[in-house]
């Protein structure tokens, strides 16, 4: 006897009510963040107003301090999107490549096309990474926004222990000391390149693209196993 086989297409299962409330809540919660985003890429952290938040959610002032404790607290929230996005761009840049020296290099590129692609996020990322925060003394998004961060900076370290391991830089170096370097000396430049790339034309004769980039050039050298290229 042969029995057909019968294709089951599955159902998903109707949310729960309370499933379903925690999710308008994380859509509420996302829609706000959103909204920040927009209002500071448009005015500016120092003239943005609850006000301005709320026009354009599309939803009242006072709907805002139940997601939110104040104006600080939004900010902190668009500022870990901000390390989130970053983190990720590390992480697809570093994948594209076989050695670690490589790695290196492209999420050096990774990082420079944030700053210019998403400048609202990197500016608050810079502002954030300015001010000492203990993770103890912190509040909840701080610490999120501190654990962040230290996920980027895995991703820099880690290439640099592939590299240790390929072979493509230097064997005497210590990964998270170096990952913490590289990227004080890759924001520097970016910053540099920010702040005063028409002083730098006017004075030195300098292009702020190609400084950035023979920085990065030269940083990649400095790494590189003193045997090798």
């Amino acid at each position: 006897m042969q029995f057909q086989r019968t294709m089951f297409t599955a159902i998903p299962l109707p949310m729960s009510v309370d499933d379903r409330q925690r999710e308008e809540k994380r859509q509420r919660r996302r829609t706000i963040v959103d909204a920040a985003e927009t209002v500071l890429d448009e005015k500016g952290r120092d003239a943005m107003t609850m006000a301005d938040i709320a026009d354009e959610a599309e939803v009242s002032r006072s709907l805002l301090y139940v997601y939110f404790e104040n104006m600080a607290d939004i900010v902190l929230a668009v500022t870990h999107r901000g390390f989130r996005a970053m983190r990720e761009r590390f992480e697809a840049a570093a994948q594209q490549h076989d050695t670690g020296r490589a790695q290196i290099r492209a999420v050096g590129d990774a990082y420079v096309r944030f700053s210019r692609e998403k400048p609202t996020l990197f500016r608050l990322v810079a502002q954030f990474e300015s001010r000492a925060a203990d993770p103890d003394e912190s509040s909840e998004r701080v610490r999120r926004c501190l654990a962040e961060a230290d996920r980027g900076l895995q991703v820099i370290s880690t290439a640099i222990r592939a590299g240790i391991d390929d072979g493509s830089i230097r064997q005497d170096l210590d990964p998270r000391q170096t990952a913490v370097t590289l990227w004080g000396a890759t924001h520097g430049l970016i910053q540099l390149a920010a702040n005063k790339g028409s002083g730098l034309e006017k004075r030195y004769n300098l292009d702020p693209g190609s400084l950035v980039n023979n920085g990065l050039d030269f940083l990649g050298r400095a790494l590189a196993d003193q045997d090798g290229s």
